[in-house]
């Protein structure tokens, strides 16, 4: 049987926050902007107790809680730490999956008995970078996923097979990942609002409801879920972008993501032995359109400057998703590769 380990670092850019400036510590910290535009990125516990939480409009954060220390976002410095909690759970499976800079799959069915080894990673992230996070480990993603969520924070809650449908049984129709907000209005229409009422609907009625994620719905609603972790591997390619876990809005925001793709990427090109005589930036806006602008350099240019002439000739204000840089046009045959990295792939600077 399987033995999956989902951990979740506890309100993660406001925790950095915290940790960066112990004075802030036991009060509602609010990360997303100074200002009354934006959207909450993240809130420590001391701030979720008036109502407040991520994605809400920061407007509307300053109304629940006009106490509150309101922070602007520090994307390198959440890179950073980010880094120092792969390095540490890494070392126990190569078999892991990240989701954005502060979740995490892993594949620890190797060990006869994962419980201490979730134990170890939980005392060593405390430890070690200064963070608590909260780690589910059941027989499954969805079912390791639910059980980090149940006792935040700081929590470790393990879902055996034999214990699975107790625990699901009462939790909102909403744990179940992929039941959205209007999902759950829809639901709620027809007296759906736990996970036993969902058992309720046949498989055709959830298909009909959710269309193909309908299927898979009706499973993890029972304690079945067959999917595998997807693993990730050291990327060598010419570009690098990642999509970001929130809309950001100003230069000063998208500059040090650009500036730290740029040392990945020009890390791999140092270690294929290739020169590249232009530099591209990617920008992908919120409503999905892209634009693209490149640079052409003469021999040992400074990347770091072209690139911040790049950052000068784009508008931010229609909110950025995702964050590209690339180098083309080698000196030597090169075949391009561009993919896209999970923010845990970041290093820290060099």
């Amino acid at each position: 049987m399987k033995k999956i380990l989902h951990m979740d670092i506890d309100a993660f850019f406001a925790s950095v926050e915290q940790l960066d400036r112990p004075e802030l510590r036991g009060k509602p910290v609010i990360v997303g902007g100074t200002g009354n535009r934006g959207v909450v990125s993240t809130c420590s516990y001391e701030a979720r107790k008036y109502g407040v939480r991520s994605a809400m409009p920061i407007a509307m954060a300053r109304k629940k809680c006009p106490q509150g220390i309101y922070l602007p976002v520090r994307y390198w410095r959440y890179v950073e730490k980010s880094a120092e909690v792969r390095e540490i759970f890494s070392a126990y499976t190569d078999r892991y999956q990240t989701v954005g800079l502060d979740e995490a799959y892993l594949d620890v069915s190797d060990y006869e008995d994962a419980v201490p080894v979730a134990r170890e990673i939980k005392r060593r992230v405390r430890k070690e970078t200064g963070l608590t996070c909260s780690i589910g480990l059941s027989y499954n993603m969805s079912l390791a996923k639910i059980a980090s969520d149940l006792k935040k924070p700081d929590a470790f809650v393990i879902i055996r097979p034999e214990q699975a449908l107790e625990v699901l049984r009462p939790l909102p129709i909403g744990t179940l990942n992929g039941v959205g907000r209007k999902s759950q209005e829809v639901l709620a229409k027809k007296g759906i609002k736990t996970v036993e009422d969902f058992w309720a609907l046949s498989l055709e009625e959830v298909v009909q409801l959710f269309g193909k994620m309908g299927r898979s719905l009706y499973h993890r609603a029972r304690g079945e879920d067959n999917r595998e972790i997807v693993t990730e591997r050291t990327p060598k390619s010419s570009s690098r972008e990642t999509t970001l876990p929130f809309d950001l809005f100003d230069r000063e925001s998208i500059a040090p993501i650009a500036m730290s793709l740029l040392r990945e990427v020009e890390e791999d090109i140092r270690e294929e032995g290739i020169h590249p005589q232009t530099i591209t930036l990617k920008i992908k806006y919120a409503d999905f359109t892209q634009r693209t602008k490149q640079h052409k350099a003469v021999p040992d240019a400074n990347w770091q400057e072209l690139l911040d002439d790049l950052l000068d000739a784009f508008d931010y204000t229609p909110g950025v998703r995702l964050v590209g840089v690339g180098f083309s046009n080698f000196t030597e045959p090169q075949q391009e590769r561009y993919e896209q990295l999970t923010m845990f792939s970041w290093k820290q600077g060099r």
